[in-house]
């Protein structure tokens, strides 16, 4: 058998598995919560597994409820610039408390 032939033949078995995982994940997803009970928002916080799995599940809805769900996750993270900012503002409020004569504070040498 050729190999772009047994390459397309393996190809086509794990398309249809992923069907089959899929619709199976679909099928508990929808027994655990029912359509009815969807909201039409995006649910926030983190104890509100069903109904982000009902979301998931939706026909309509759940073709972006990943992406929003993950861009809702990136959006709370503390962001490091901020950090940052309050480091240089903090150094700066020392040196302008210093008296007009002293050095600023320097690492010691390791």
């Amino acid at each position: 058998m050729r190999f772009a032939k047994k390459h397309n033949k393996g190809l086509k078995k794990m398309q249809a598995n992923n069907a089959k995982a899929t619709s199976a994940r679909a099928e508990a997803i929808k027994a655990l919560v029912k359509a009815k009970e969807v909201k039409p928002k995006i649910p926030k916080g983190n104890s509100h597994k069903l109904s982000r799995l009902a979301y998931t599940a939706h026909p309509k809805l759940g073709k972006y409820a990943h992406a929003h769900i993950t861009k809702g996750l990136r959006l709370c993270q503390p962001k490091a610039k901020a950090k940052a900012q309050t480091k240089a503002a903090a150094s700066a409020a020392a040196q302008a408390q210093a008296p007009k004569g002293a050095q600023a504070p320097t690492k010691a040498p390791e």
